[in-house]
């Protein structure tokens, strides 16, 4: 019932707020500040180590500082700082984030507020995928900058689990003409290389070309483990006028590797085997090629009106053969099953809305109206193939076919329009009140080829959100928030049949604050979230079930800064105390903590350059501290211990050139990182690493 009243009333207030703005439209003759196309607002802040805004995410350049949510930006100077090789170690010491959880597996791993949120990544403030059985790695190499989003983010972009998502905003044409490049090695023969060219024949933006590229090789402290990765993305501005904006973008990516498998943790006999052991085929890899293209339209109206669309298309075509562990193994003994993993995505996304910003006095109104609609097309095979049992003590690696035997083959349609409708309120330079509302239509239809069934289900769903802001001043904004979210699923469950879709809410109390003239970026929350119709598949039954509901409460803080020109320092501290199953089909569930999701945790990372310029010697450290956690599932429990990970660079940079050496986990610790889904293989940590880069820049 209070879910309904919530929606009456937030669609009434809608209505009548809407209906007001366009009754006063041809009588408001203020001039407000125009919106900039994204790819202008991810650049805006590119010289910046705390980032002000969150353009893609927002949809709007609503500084964070006024942004009733927690949201965390990695600028590229941090992700320089970070010297992350994937999504997973650029995201790992967010505030409320897990990462890389299931161990170097090929994919990119993460659980945001005690929720898994691994295939809810976007690129430009596009959905890359909405299936979930084959996940993606991204290549960092051409992002600006990573934002992510913590909490229900349904009103903003349609179906989507509680916990978050990751925003990947892309580099694009600027208004100079500079040539930059990179070369790397390090540890397991890791060879490196990069380029970004861009060229600005107008000294603009506008007829701006940008191509960027990134080749990758590296083994693993796994023996036969090891990852292989290939990208471009050229991306061009068009000039069109004053009125005008176009920004397209395309890329291309390779990935070939094996996957570290991990080990069975069979009663803690694990420890007695090396870290490199490997069960599986030394000669069947998964490759992995991904296409995309994206365009960004802007249009700017008379009467204050701007127009933006936002369009991608993606192509994913994976082929994996991973080996897989029985169950109840007990070490040495292995039970090995190989699978072949084939899909074929095409995923369409396409964003448009309409905004202005009215000047009312002591009153700015930003207002937004947007439509939005995705349609992916997923065709998967599993086929599969049992295999001897494998000797621990007396590894014997022999070449292994593929599977043949196909066990599972279906077609999935999802596809979704959402209406949406953002309102924005500053009164007296000091209270903010933000309301929106989302209709969602979704239809997911499973053509089982294996089993020759059909299967279709068509919902509907309205998500919403309010906040409050108070600004004490420049420096402090305490707020309160509450939003609501829901997510479509395409398993079947016991008798073929589709299940309901899981929904979720949460209420967020916290603090903005920023100094140092907003170099200073870092907030303060709690945040009491709730997840219902939880989904997970049962290799038991051979279905999936709803297991019933989860909820995490907790604190977060965090802060990025430039001290001073040369000091840089980013903080984080997640305080968890609450990750549980609340309600269960299975009573003994009930109040088990949710898996790989710590009580505690907190990372340091700070680099000092010796001149104000910055060029010259620098150096820094990193700090992560990972709290205990535990994984199980069904008979499964793996106590997994705390850590304490430490890290140092050093580098010099001259005006064309630089150098820069690191040690990751500089102390060598041993520790296990995670577990596979289903809590039967513990997977370890990655040990000390380096790695030596060199710079060019013209």
């Amino acid at each position: 019932m209070a879910d309904f009243k919530f929606k009456v009333l937030s669609f009434s207030i809608l209505s009548l707020l809407s209906s007001a703005v366009f009754a006063n439209t041809d009588t408001d003759t203020t001039t407000p500040t125009v919106l900039p196309i994204l790819n202008v607002d991810a650049e805006s802040d590119q010289h910046k180590y705390a980032a002000t805004k969150a353009s893609a995410v927002l949809r709007s350049d609503q500084p964070l500082f006024e942004t009733a949510q927690s949201i965390s930006v990695i600028t590229e100077k941090q992700l320089q700082q970070k010297q992350a090789k994937t999504l997973s170690e650029a995201i790992e010491g967010v505030a409320g984030v897990t990462s890389g959880q299931y161990g170097r597996r090929g994919w990119d791993d993460f659980i945001i507020r005690g929720q898994v949120a691994s295939s809810q990544t976007y690129i430009d403030g596009l959905r890359v995928q909405t299936s979930d059985n084959a996940l993606r790695s991204e290549d960092i190499s051409g992002l600006q900058s990573i934002e992510v989003v913590k909490g229900p983010t349904s009103t903003g972009f349609g179906f989507a689990l509680p916990g978050g998502l990751v925003n990947l905003t892309t580099k694009r044409p600027q208004a100079e003409t500079f040539y930059r490049g990179s070369l790397s090695y390090g540890s397991y023969a890791l060879k490196d290389g990069t380029f970004d060219i861009n060229y600005a024949p107008n000294h603009s933006a506008k007829g701006a070309f940008r191509v960027v590229g990134h080749v990758s090789d590296q083994n693993d402290a796994t023996d036969y483990v090891y990852f292989k990765n290939y990208y471009i993305a050229p991306s061009y501005n068009f000039d069109l006028g004053d009125k005008d904006e176009l920004s397209v973008i395309a890329s291309y990516q390779h990935r070939e590797f094996i996957r570290q498998q991990g080990i069975p943790y069979s009663d803690g006999a694990y420890k007695n085997y090396p870290h490199s052991l490997y069960f599986g085929a030394t000669n069947l890899s998964n490759t992995v090629d991904s296409y995309r293209f994206g365009a960004n339209y802007t249009h700017y109206f008379d009467h204050d009106w701007t127009f933006k669309s936002n369009f991608a298309v993606i192509k994913t075509e994976a082929d994996n053969n991973p080996v897989l562990a029985g169950s109840n193994n007990t070490l040495p003994t292995i039970k090995r099953t190989v699978e072949r993993q084939i899909k074929d995505d095409l995923n369409f996304t396409w964003d448009n809305n309409v905004s202005r910003h009215f000047d009312w006095g002591k009153t700015q109104y930003d207002l937004m109206i947007g439509l939005d609609m995705a349609h992916e097309r997923s065709d998967y095979e599993r086929r599969r193939r049992t295999l001897t049992a494998f000797n621990a003590n007396n590894p014997v690696y022999t070449a292994i076919e593929a599977a043949t035997a196909t066990i599972a083959h279906q077609i999935t349609d999802t596809q979704y329009m959402g209406l949406y409708l953002r309102n924005n309120f500053k009164i007296d330079d000091h209270w903010i009140i933000g309301l929106s509302g989302r209709h969602d239509w979704t239809q997911v239809k499973v053509d089982d080829l294996f089993n020759d069934s059909k299967l279709k289900n068509s919902d509907s769903a309205f998500t919403g959100s309010a906040s409050l802001m108070y600004q004490m001043n420049d420096m402090f904004a305490p707020y309160l928030s509450y939003s609501t979210s829901f997510f479509p699923v395409s398993d079947t469950g016991e008798g073929g049949v589709l299940l309901d879709p899981e929904e979720g809410k949460q209420f967020e109390a916290g603090v903005k604050f920023q100094a140092f003239n907003q170099k200073l970026q870092g907030y303060l929350a709690y945040y009491d979230l709730t997840r219902k119709n939880v989904t997970e598949s049962d290799s038991t039954l051979g279905y999936s079930v709803q297991i019933g509901e989860q909820k995490t409460k907790g604190f977060e803080a965090e802060l990025a800064a430039a001290l001073t020109p040369q000091w840089n320092v980013t903080a984080t501290y997640s305080y968890i105390p609450t990750a549980e199953t609340t309600e269960s089909t299975t009573a003994s569930d009930i109040g088990k903590r949710i898996n790989h999701v710590p009580k505690n945790a907190a990372s340091l990372s700070t680099q000092y350059f010796f001149s104000p310029d910055q060029l010259g010697w620098n150096i820094g450290a990193g700090i992560t501290y990972q709290g205990a956690r535990t994984a199980q599932r069904t008979t499964y429990y793996v106590p997994l211990s705390s850590y304490t990970l430490y890290d140092v660079k050093a580098g010099y940079e001259a005006k064309h050139w630089g150098a820069n050496f690191s040690i990751k986990n500089m102390f060598d610790k041993e520790y296990l990182v995670g577990t596979t889904p289903n809590a039967q293989l513990v997977s370890w940590g990655e040990p000390r690493t380096f790695r030596l880069t060199l710079n060019f820049k013209y």
